[in-house]
């Protein structure tokens, strides 16, 4: 054992001695549970890993246990864990309350471990199929379960339509919509079979299935069912048919289908959502000038991601993978969208600071001039009346950065060290600072950035850690020492959960030093249980684990 995994696992004996036990009320994150049966796995313990699994059977199973499970749960051992969910309440949750879609339903996963087990195939969808008391109220949540089955056994046996024949004979006459669900193997077969197999084919469905077509070669298949289905799902099946290279007349067919498509109402807020998919769709058909032109007369939209700044960046990133078609007057369009009262403060800020250094990198030299001189004023003057305009001058400062000014956001740096300059612009600003060699330039300047953006909390954090390299690194366990923020505890276990996934024991250690009360002391403790056990290091992981609540196998 290498010695400074011993000294790990002696600094997280230690802290966990001195706060003692987390207070009664905490309980220890199921997700972080499963990331503790991955670690096992990763670090060879494949039995041990199976166990920490099959130990969350007592309580809700997080979204994670979905990436997890089909690595960790094979053969007859994903069976008997799939066997023993069907026992409770697993088979009809979501893996996040609340949400009730097939993507987040349990199911889908409970499928994939019996994939190719005939019995437990059968026994999975006889519960998923059942109807529960008072599921009347929730019928949706049905629906999204079985379409998830039916989804994930589909795709395990890809190539094999007979098996729909078994399957439909589990359905009653209600139910034969949700054999739709199985588009892996319905794809190849048509419309036509789909519908004399399952009826109409539902919203819940209809998506997954218009690729399936598409994706075997079906496009008058895929577009005529695109064309059913209710409004949000239209639009999205007509754009993703949407490719470069469609043959003319299928494109003027597509394009003919989505303006002929509804709205799910007449509300702005929707007839944008519209617009902004439209333009999108002329984007995928390499039609640019038709999507600026849905771009120029795009109002505002409060259903964020949908309004014109969003979109006028998709059209600047659609330029940059096509720099001949870059031309000023393309540019200048989109720039004036991103200055005009019809992209509200809140949205410009979410864009500016990638918005600039496109459009800059793609502009002629008079118009690199004029996003200097005029356009970024334009940008500052509109963002200043939420305080944000210094974005505008970060996303200049990048710009220039790019083009190989390594001081053109110095000044920006010097403004925000110490303070808290926003989540969006202390990790912008962070990058900056990696990119220009700001913590071997001048470290304490970059140390009092770092601070501020760890006062920022935890999200900040995360977000800003992958981009740092060494030099940067060094200077990150001061700065969560250093961190005036009520979340402290918080930002103290997210550079630990940093440091145990990329193996950096020093920075670990340091956290653990750092931790400020017994729960943030637990999950450090539990992020070094987590690095031993990648290690191989089982024993003091296990014992470090256990230590924290964090083991439910030995």
């Amino acid at each position: 054992m290498a010695a400074e995994t011993i000294t790990i696992a002696d600094r997280a004996r230690d802290v966990l001695a001195r706060f003692g036990p987390p207070p009664p009320e905490h309980t220890v994150d199921r997700a972080e549970r499963v990331a503790w049966a991955v670690a096992r796995f990763d670090g060879g313990d494949h039995d041990g890993a199976a166990e920490e699994l099959t130990a969350l059977l007592d309580g809700w199973l997080p979204e994670s246990f979905a990436t997890a499970a089909p690595r960790i749960l094979t053969g007859e051992r994903a069976v008997q864990f799939a066997t023993a969910a069907l026992g409770g309440d697993h088979p009809y949750r979501p893996f996040v309350s609340g949400r009730n879609t097939p993507e987040y339903a349990v199911a889908g996963t409970l499928a994939r471990l019996v994939a190719g087990h005939a019995d437990a195939e059968e026994a999975l969808l006889r519960t998923v199929l059942r109807v529960r008391p008072g599921e009347h109220l929730s019928a949706h949540l049905r629906a999204a379960r079985i379409s998830a089955a039916f989804a994930a056994l589909a795709e395990a046996h890809a190539g094999t339509p007979e098996l729909l024949d078994g399957w439909a004979a589990l359905l009653d006459e209600n139910d034969r919509p949700r054999l739709a669900a199985a588009a892996a193997l319905l794809g190849p077969l048509g419309l036509a079979e789909t519908d004399q197999r399952c009826g109409a084919v539902e919203d819940v469905d209809g998506e997954r299935l218009v690729v399936a077509f598409a994706r075997a070669d079906r496009f008058d298949d895929a577009l005529a069912l695109a064309t059913r289905l209710g409004p949000t799902e239209q639009q999205r099946s007509l754009l993703a048919l949407a490719t470069p290279g469609l043959p003319a007349a299928r494109a003027k067919a597509l394009v003919a289908a989505f303006r002929k498509c509804p709205k799910r109402s007449r509300e702005r807020d929707d007839q944008m959502v519209y617009q902004h998919r439209l333009a999108r769709l002329f984007l995928a058909l390499d039609r640019i000038d038709d999507a600026l032109a849905v771009l120029g007369r795009m109002r505002d939209c409060r259903i964020s991601g949908y309004g014109p700044a969003p979109l006028a960046r998709e059209v600047l990133r659609w330029l940059d993978g096509r720099r001949t078609e870059a031309t000023s007057e393309r540019l200048r369009a989109v720039l004036d969208v991103l200055a005009g009262d019809r992209v509200i403060p809140q949205e410009l800020a979410s864009v500016v600071v990638d918005a600039v250094p496109l459009a800059h990198a793609l502009a002629d030299e008079p118009l690199r001039a004029e996003i200097v001189e005029v356009r970024v004023p334009r940008l500052r003057a509109r963002l200043r009346v939420l305080r944000w305009w210094q974005l505008a001058d970060a996303g200049l400062a990048a710009a220039l950065v790019d083009a190989g000014d390594r001081t053109a956001a110095d000044r920006l740096f010097a403004e925000a060290a110490g303070g808290r300059p926003g989540p969006q612009l202390s990790r912008l600003l962070a990058r900056l600072a990696v990119r220009t060699g700001l913590p071997a330039r001048d470290r304490d300047l970059f140390a009092g950035l770092l601070t501020g953006v760890f006062a920022e909390g935890r999200w900040s954090v995360e977000a800003v850690l992958p981009v740092l390299d060494a030099d940067a690194l060094a200077a990150v366990p001061a700065a969560a020492v250093a961190a005036a923020s009520e979340h402290h505890d918080r930002v103290v276990v997210a550079v630990a959960r940093f440091a145990e996934r990329t193996g950096d024991l020093d920075l670990l250690g340091a956290m653990l030093d750092a931790a400020p009360d017994a729960q943030s002391a637990s999950l450090a403790a539990g992020r070094a249980a987590m690095a031993l056990a990648r290690r191989g290091d089982l024993r003091d992981a296990v014992d470090v684990a256990r230590r924290c609540g964090l083991a439910a196998g030995g």
